[in-house]
């Protein structure tokens, strides 16, 4: 991540240890704060953004490994390497299990050597940081996708159901429709079957007079049809 700072906190109780470590780091460019316990370490820490930092096991007071833990709580963007000059397997996956980045044995071959490990160790850091970011970032869209598409899923539903109303009411308005049309049609046929047959009997009735109401009849029954 470019935001993350890359200031080095050095914590060792031997103030010649810091010395060394110090120039080192500010020869490759590195800027660097000190502790000589993991109390102060942490109290900067509160105050101050690191990139790493780098402690001895054993201190007075709080050990190495305490303030690994405070760091691996809390600080995650910040890496974390373990120096010491007495080492064993257990104290070895004890600093691993809390967060340690890499694990240096003193005293050191090269202070350089020393800077480029803690150097690589921010870099490790940087890409895992990034990497859990990214991995949220995925979770999150994935989540709103999945929002996304239940919410299309329940609308589209919601679009069928109204589509299926609709199609039904129009389904029982034709049916309706047809059937008021059956009973016009039905009523016409018998309006017309009454009309001929009052046409028949006007121009019965118009044979059987004369004058001028038989000239009515006929006239009347010329208006049915």
């Amino acid at each position: 991540m470019s935001d993350t700072p890359d200031t080095v906190l050095l914590v060792d109780d031997e103030k010649s240890i810091l010395d060394v470590l110090s120039m080192g780091f500010k020869k490759a460019g590195i800027p660097v704060k000190t502790a000589i316990n993991a109390e102060d370490a942490i109290l900067q820490l509160e105050s101050y953004k690191f990139g790493a930092v780098v402690t001895d096991k054993n201190l007075p007071g709080k050990s190495g490994l305490d303030l690994l833990k405070v760091v691996n709580e809390r600080y995650a963007h910040c890496a974390r390497v373990v120096i010491t000059g007495f080492v064993n397997t257990e104290s070895v996956l004890e600093a691993m299990r809390l967060g340690a980045d890499d694990y240096l044995l003193k005293p050191f071959e090269s202070i350089m050597l020393v800077v480029e490990r803690v150097k690589q160790a921010m870099k490790h850091r940087k890409v895992q940081m990034e990497r859990e970011s990214l991995a949220k970032a995925l979770r999150e869209m994935e989540k709103s996708l999945r929002k996304s598409e239940s919410t299309a899923f329940q609308k589209g539903t919601e679009l069928d159901l109204f589509q299926n109303v609709v199609e039904l009411r129009i389904e029982d308005a034709t049916r309706e429709l047809t059937a008021r049309v059956g009973l016009l049609e039905a009523e016409l046929e018998v309006e017309k079957e009454r009309r001929a047959v009052l046409k028949r009997t006007l121009a019965e009735l118009s044979g059987k007079t004369e004058g001028e109401l038989a000239k009515r009849l006929l006239a009347e029954a010329e208006i049915l049809g």
